[in-house]
């Protein structure tokens, strides 16, 4: 386990998901991504139901991540957390790029009026 966790510890995004397409197979990585998923989704208040029939899953497995994660809550902590932060670092960048936009906007589509356009006294 040390070894892995020093391994994981120093890779970056990509090289993570290259591990782990040499480490798993596509179908286990599919359940490991689903069961994050359905856990995250235990985490913003949604039910067992809904989270089995988006993510096709049983209620029974749903309801066993839930027990899981009730149980082995730190891990799973850390994980939203991070998604959370990470969620929220989009919408700011979301939202500093349609400020962008609008500015460039105004600034492009903004003139200067000629002079007949302006009022003689």
């Amino acid at each position: 386990m040390d070894t892995l966790d020093v391994v994981l510890g120093k890779l970056r995004r990509e090289e993570i998901r290259t591990f782990l397409f040499s480490l798993m197979s596509g179908t286990e990585r599919l359940m490991v991504a689903k069961r994050f998923v359905a856990v995250a989704l235990l985490y913003q208040g949604l039910d067992d139901k809904t989270i089995a029939e988006t993510l096709n899953m049983t209620r029974s497995t749903v309801n066993k991540l839930a027990l899981i994660a009730q149980v082995k809550n730190q891990g799973f902590n850390l994980a939203v957390k991070k998604l959370r932060g990470e969620k929220k670092k989009q919408e700011v960048k979301k939202i500093l790029l349609g400020i962008a936009k609008e500015s460039a906007d105004l600034f492009l589509n903004w003139r200067i009026k000629p002079p007949n356009d302006y009022p003689r006294k």
